[in-house]
């Protein structure tokens, strides 16, 4: 069984990282060594426990008035919402278009009203899209402009879009580059950095021993993911009734949902600072060029040239790939029946509007991540196992369960009754 996504890191960052967790040192030290590394010297960065605490302590220092309005792309982590409405901010869900979920600027622009003060735009998938003309129009109403690329960084000097208020990384479990946690954001603003940095050091420190644990813990993780024993693990799994999700979700889950503000307001342990600062200057960027390269050969193999265009973006490092097909969970099981975990939504939701605007629906994201379908193209892969996956897909007529099958109209890829 191709698992759907390996973890990014190997044995000897593991060993590194638990190591320098345990070796005594300044986390002061260790936090502005980073911060200098990331930002070449620069003063613009902060490191923290994670994205979510970064967008959390972004909005502490704005300290927007009550009621404002935070737009939001349509598609993203169910949490960032949660954040601005513990802020007594009301998220606002803007349209998303194509298979790289891009904002869609007449979506925005119908948006916006008095109360528009933030807009939070999600490159999603490892796609990094051009968003010029979105910022354009966010200046021309005054919205400042947070970019949220947890999924995206795929080079150690990608610092963001310089034009955003704030650009925000993971460096969370399943992240590329993965320090098992720890997030760095790019401010423009001084004033409004020196107000984060300053609320941070109000927090208290992660305690030291949970990145112990999670070392442990992924070192489980990764031991079963190699192709041979997940696929044991999964027959296991089916025995007692648990699925993928089910044996997963537990060991790469980063925040419960319960107190969500109290998990967030933490500083980094000096060990995740020391680890993320390893992982950044160690990086090999060989394993984003053959993700890349995978990606590529499935786009040519699945002919998706014209059905999805927006996957050929050179810019596009496919920390996941999404397929679109109007069959999602029924390509899931066929592809899952022959080897090869797949998987939907993953954390991934639609921002729902407030109550009293519900004109602000969003059709065309809903759609979008109702049929999209993540399919394994990670460097452990062979072009072998490319191959097989999409030969799997472009079968004419395969059979899914006993009424199912796989047909195509018009170039593009659907999964039909027969």
């Amino acid at each position: 069984m191709w698992i759907r996504l390996r973890l990014d890191i190997g044995w000897r960052d593991l060993c590194y990282g638990f190591f320098s967790s345990l070796r005594p040192g300044s986390r002061q030290v260790a936090q502005e060594t980073l911060e200098q590394v990331w930002s070449e010297g620069g003063n613009d960065a902060l490191a923290c426990l994670s994205v979510r605490s970064g967008f959390d302590l972004l909005l502490q220092a704005l300290k927007l008035p009550i009621g404002s309005e935070v737009l939001f792309s349509a598609v993203t982590v169910q949490d960032m919402p949660l954040i601005a409405e513990a802020h007594d901010l009301i998220p606002v869900p803007v349209d998303v278009s194509g298979s790289d979920y891009h904002i869609d600027r007449s979506a925005l622009q119908n948006a916006i009203t008095s109360r528009s003060k933030l807009l939070v735009i999600s490159h999603l998938f490892g796609a990094r899209p051009d968003i010029q003309e979105i910022l354009e129009l966010a200046r021309k109403h005054n919205l400042l402009v947070v970019e949220d690329c947890a999924q995206a960084w795929c080079e150690p000097d990608w610092r963001g879009n310089m034009q955003a208020d704030a650009s925000l990384f993971s460096f969370g479990t399943i992240k590329t580059a993965t320090a098992l946690g720890g997030a760095l954001c790019r401010v423009r603003d001084p004033d409004i950095l020196a107000r984060m940095r300053d609320l941070q050091n109000h927090e208290p420190v992660q305690i030291g021993r949970q990145l112990t644990f999670k070392i442990c813990k992924l070192t489980v993780l990764k031991a079963i993911s190699t192709k041979r024993v997940f696929g044991i693990l999964t027959a296991i799994g089916k025995r007692l009734g648990k699925n993928v999700d089910d044996i997963l979700g537990g060991l790469t889950r980063g925040f419960s949902e319960s107190n969500l503000l109290h998990q967030l307001r933490q500083q980094p342990s000096i060990g995740i600072l020391r680890l993320l600062k390893h992982r950044l200057q160690t990086y090999d960027s060989r394993r984003i060029n053959l993700r890349t390269k995978h990606a590529l050969r499935l786009i040519d193999k699945l002919g998706l040239e014209k059905s999805q265009p927006e996957l050929l973006d050179s810019r596009h490092s496919f920390w996941l790939f999404p397929f679109l097909t109007n069959q999602p969970d029924a390509l899931k099981r066929h592809l899952q029946k022959h080897g090869f975990d797949t998987t939907q939504r993953g954390r991934l939701t639609v921002v729902p509007p407030a109550s009293d605007q519900s004109s602000f629906n969003c059709p065309r994201a809903t759609e979008l991540l109702n049929q999209t379908l993540f399919l394994p193209c990670y460097p452990e892969m062979t072009d072998t196992a490319i191959d097989e996956m999409c030969e799997l897909i472009l079968c004419s007529k395969l059979q899914v369960g006993h009424e199912t099958e796989l047909s195509f109209q018009g170039g593009v890829k659907n999964f039909s009754p027969s």
